[in-house]
Parts: structure tokens; sequence; C-alpha cells
């Protein structure tokens, strides 16, 4: 009895300890980083276009795909990859920290260059 719990307890040591396995196709969260500033600037230059919402939506549409055509992303794998990280808040914590910190740069080099 007590070769079969300590057993038990060994298999569970070792299965809670194993790495999480990743979706296949999965984003790294630098890709999703550099995506996400992407789409989050794409969005910036449409709200500033100051166009009716049906035109703004087309627009941001035909950016967002020459942003995914840049990256050799398709639309699956970034909304896979988003959900992914969705359900795992400590990495999406990072990658929108990053994203906002990259804007902040951004913003920051464009101010200064005025």
């Amino acid at each position: 009895m007590k070769k079969l719990f300590l057993l038990a307890v060994c298999c569970l040591f070792f299965t809670c300890g194993s790495k999480e396995e990743l979706p296949e196709g999965l984003l790294s969260e630098s890709e999703m980083i550099d995506i996400m500033v992407d789409i989050r600037v794409a969005e910036g230059k449409v709200t500033h276009l100051l166009l009716p919402a049906d035109s703004a939506k087309k627009v941001f549409k035909i950016l967002e795909k020459r942003i995914f055509e840049e990256h050799d992303v398709d639309t699956v794998a970034y909304k896979k990859s988003y959900q992914y990280y969705l359900l795992h808040p400590e990495k999406a914590s990072v990658i929108f920290s990053t994203t906002l910190d990259s804007l902040s740069v951004m913003k920051e080099r464009d101010t200064n260059l005025r």
C-alpha cells in the first residue's frame, strides 16, 4: 500500500511538473507583439481619417490584410494565437504591456522628430 501511494505521488509530481504542450501553429509572443503593434498603428491611422464607420471598417480590413501578409501570417493563426494567450493571462499580460510600451516609444520618437 505504501509503495502504491509513493508511486501515485511520484506520478502526480511528474505530470504536474511537465511543460504544457503548445498548440500547433501558435505564434510566438514576439510575433504577436509585432503584429499587435502594427494593428494598433493601423487602427490609429484609420481613426484619424475621420471616415464613416462602414468605410473605416473596409479601410481597416485592407490594412489588416496587408499586415498579415507582411508578417506571413494568416487570420486563423492570429486569432487562434490571440485566444490561446487570452486563456494564459501571465503570457497575455507580457504581450499587452510590451505592445503598449512599443507604441509609447513610437509615439515619443514621433513627437521628438516634430
